[in-house]
């Protein structure tokens, strides 16, 4: 994959200025792109790392820096008192999932959870919300979960259907039910891909780390795996075996954005 190559060698010089230019000091929007083109070079290095060198627990590794910066940078902003980001911009947490290091993930929900915010389109949000509580390390409460997926349900897209549907299937631990709405999702995940490859209008760059994997499939396997109801299917397309071994390597949060306390 030369094309993914080169843009890791880009993603990764892009890092390493993004990381010595940064400045807490910056306003919000200025501190929210810095955040969001870190969250995407990690991104780009991560797939890079395993699909060009096949290496695991360099993929890992980089889903975690991704989560731990995002996270930071929401510490910051809460620190000045300024708006965090929308619960929308749900790939570091993603990642964090993905990787199967859940007590960033819980951490990263903790601190991401936020109201509604005018821009938020509800079916994102609602989706959002459902994520963070499957983050967390305590198992979700049905009660509080239900009132959720019954709302995005009644105002959510068709692609919502198998996503609601993995998420019942992860409160009920309904292995079968898991796997046939993950295939579902996965199958709309197809279809968004391919038609995003071949439009011509598709910024290179953005793309690329979701051409070839599905983060939030990998995700929700994660979760699945610790519900107990993975499916024995282990290949799936977007979604390799190499992809969910166990993160086996610690991660010691090395390159984090300068100027932030842990929290």
């Amino acid at each position: 994959m030369p094309k993914l190559m080169s843009l890791r060698t880009d993603a990764a010089s892009a890092l390493g200025e993004s990381l010595e230019a940064f400045q807490p000091s910056a306003d919000r929007s200025t501190l929210l792109m810095e955040g969001e083109s870190i969250v995407l070079s990690l991104h780009l290095i991560a797939t890079a790392t395993l699909l060009v060198d096949g290496n695991a627990q360099g993929f890992f590794l980089n889903l975690c820096r991704m989560a731990e910066n995002w996270r930071r940078l929401i510490l910051l902003l809460r620190s000045r008192e300024l708006v965090p980001p929308s619960v929308r911009r749900t790939a570091p947490l993603l990642a964090a999932l993905a990787a199967g290091h859940f007590q960033l993930a819980d951490a990263l929900a903790v601190t991401a959870a936020t109201p509604h915010q005018q821009d938020d389109y509800e079916d994102e949000y609602l989706w959002a919300c459902i994520l963070q509580a499957f983050a967390r390390q305590a198992p979700p409460v049905t009660g509080m979960l239900e009132p959720l997926l019954d709302r995005l349900e009644a105002v959510g897209t068709e692609e919502y259907a198998p996503l609601c549907g993995i998420a019942r299937a992860l409160l009920a631990r309904d292995a079968s039910r898991f796997a046939r709405n993950f295939e579902a999702a996965r199958l709309e995940y197809q279809s968004f891909a391919e038609k995003r490859a071949r439009a011509f209008d598709t910024a290179v760059t953005g793309f690329a780390p979701h051409r070839f994997l599905w983060l939030e499939g990998l995700a929700l396997l994660r979760l699945s795996e610790r519900a107990g109801i993975a499916p024995e299917d282990t290949d799936f397309q977007f979604c390799p075996p190499l992809a969910r071994l166990p993160m086996t390597v610690l991660y010691l949060n090395d390159w984090v954005i300068p100027g932030t306390a842990l929290g």
